[in-house]
């Protein structure tokens, strides 16, 4: 992940804008959200699976979304 940092900070509002090809046809900005919120559904189903099988040490929260992630309305 470290590695994508430098190309993930360079990126503003014109190229969180930017159209991508593809079937359905997204904008860079959504199409980032929903890879990260697979990744989350799928971190839910691993941790569902650990508590099934009583692991320790699971974590309960992803963290404080409200201030480091909050939303924000579309300008347009």
């Amino acid at each position: 992940t470290s590695a994508a940092d430098p190309h993930l900070d360079a990126l503003d509002e014109a190229a969180m804008q930017a159209g991508l090809r593809g079937t359905p046809p997204r904008l860079m900005g959504n199409a980032m959200l929903r890879v990260t919120y697979h990744y989350w559904f799928h971190t839910g189903e691993i941790l569902a699976i650990r508590q099934l099988l009583d692991h320790p040490r699971r974590p309960e929260f992803v963290g404080d979304l409200e201030s480091r992630a909050s939303y924000r309305a579309s300008t347009r």
